[in-house]
């Protein structure tokens, strides 16, 4: 049941992000300083969550295949919706 909700919170960060990036209002000036600013905190993210993985991998628990793939999954999903709540909020801010 979690999957299908996080799922359709993914689609709607992703449809959001898409409109947002390829259409008018993320090729302006404005937009551009909006992605920028977004951009830099989803970077830096992605990287805390990679070591965060393999710490977890080292330390707590080794991961097989399967869980491997399930926490990138959640990783790079997860940068995306956080990408699009970012872009959201700057969009109210600027």
């Amino acid at each position: 049941m979690f999957f299908y909700i996080y799922f359709g919170v993914l689609i709607v960060a992703f449809t959001f992000w898409s409109k947002f990036q390829f259409g008018y209002e993320g090729k302006d000036e404005r937009g551009q300083i909006i992605l920028n600013k977004s951009y830099t905190i989803i970077f830096p993210m992605f990287i805390i969550g990679w070591v965060i993985v393999r710490l977890i991998e080292d330390f707590v628990m080794p991961l097989d295949g399967n869980d491997w793939r399930m926490a990138m999954w959640y990783l790079i999903t997860g940068i995306m919706i956080l990408h699009s709540v970012l872009i959201y909020i700057f969009r109210r801010l600027y």
